[in-house]
């Protein structure tokens, strides 16, 4: 399909240009920016279909398949994986640039694996959080809740960052709940901004390195420690706590019920051969449940706690602190909280701000034995190390 537009000779690869530019986002587009320029690599979207990327600047683009490298004022380039047979670098001049109409502040990097277009978003760090921090947590939140939840994003970027580099990965987050959520300038708050340049270039450390910062929305009274939600993980910083400060949210406590039938639909797409249940069976450490038995008249399946909660609608399963009861061919469950919870409560976060602790008490509350540190200084070791 070709937009209202010409194809332009040089570009005789498969990206087509046309005169559209993106929606102007000059109210949250100027950011001074701040002294942390690293920059982080975050994918924004895997297609196999046609995608555009536009901005109402000057557009360059280069390293495609013929090495071009032309700059159009303007424009909008559609793409699709075929045309994009080498890695592709999409800039433009002092403008956000726009996916599929949704504008990023950085640079686009374009790689075809497979027949599938991964757009990988190249963005300094702080830039990157502006993004991240409002879709973590709500802006209209206690600055110091806000700064806490910076800080943890930061970290958990950091971490990736140094982690997956030496591993060579195309990417070191992507922009979904995978990593942390992150929509770009679109949804950025200048509350949220401003708790991400007060920070700039704090992280949490644990013996001189940034710690793996998990977070979630409500521990529902207490965390727990991440080798009971995440077997192969044992680290030290991540222990479960007495919270005391989250009974506000709205997830605090709640109730579901799932039927038999339901818990064998969601077993069944990950498990082909799972027969009618038989019963279920909960395994359980510190409140939560960490194991999961299930019979069936195929024999019996055992599934960790977490993978099971993410068989479901999290409506359906906020948490893996409940009790249950069985009532005919359903199970009720009586639960608290929502999330993993592993790490910072951020409903607990909040509480704390209200309470009058700042961001550094609710950090080192959530995270054991760990330290504020400069990024500048945690890189050096981390280069002494390599």
């Amino acid at each position: 399909m070709i937009r209202r537009g010409i194809i332009i000779p040089a570009l005789a690869t498969g990206i087509l240009m046309s005169v559209v530019s993106c929606s102007p986002f000059m109210l949250r587009q100027y950011f001074p920016g701040t002294k942390d320029t690293t920059t982080v690599r975050v994918l924004i979207l895997k297609t196999g279909n046609r995608f555009t990327v536009s901005s109402g600047a000057d557009i360059v683009i280069s390293g495609a398949n013929t090495d071009i490298k032309r700059s159009f004022h303007g424009s909008t380039a559609e793409f699709t994986p075929a045309s994009i047979s080498k890695r592709i670098v999409v800039k433009s001049a002092n403008r956000p640039l726009c996916l599929n109409g949704k504008p990023y502040r950085g640079i686009f990097e374009l790689h075809n694996k497979n027949g599938i277009a991964f757009i990988i978003n190249i963005i300094k760090i702080d830039e990157y959080l502006l993004g991240v921090v409002p879709c973590e947590i709500p802006s209209g939140w206690d600055m110091e809740a806000l700064k806490a939840q910076a800080v943890a994003a930061r970290t958990y970027a950091y971490y990736h960052l140094m982690t997956k580099a030496k591993k060579g990965t195309l990417y070191d987050l992507d922009a979904t709940t995978n990593s942390q959520v992150y929509r770009g300038i679109s949804d950025e708050k200048d509350r949220t901004t401003e708790a991400v340049v007060a920070t700039s270039g704090e992280i949490i450390s644990y013996n001189s390195m940034p710690i793996l910062s998990y977070f979630h929305s409500t521990c529902g009274g207490k965390t727990i420690d991440d080798k009971y939600v995440w077997p192969r993980n044992n680290l030290k910083y991540l222990k479960g706590i007495s919270c005391g400060f989250c009974e506000e949210s709205t997830k605090y406590k709640w109730k579901s019920k799932l039927s038999l039938e339901e818990i064998h639909d969601c077993l069944s797409k990950k498990n082909a051969n799972v027969g009618k249940i038989k019963n279920i069976r909960f395994k359980r450490k510190n409140d939560r449940v960490t194991d999961v038995v299930v019979r069936h008249t195929g024999g019996i399946i055992t599934i960790s706690g977490n993978n099971f909660r993410l068989l479901f609608p999290p409506e359906k399963m906020r948490s893996l602190y409940f009790t249950s009861k069985k009532i005919d061919r359903s199970i009720v469950l009586d639960g608290h909280g929502w999330g993993h919870g592993v790490g910072m409560c951020q409903w607990g976060a909040r509480g704390m701000a209200l309470r009058g602790y700042k961001y550094r008490d609710i950090i080192t509350h959530y995270y054991s034995g760990v330290k504020i540190s400069d990024i500048r200084t945690i890189s050096l070791v981390h280069k002494m190390k390599d």
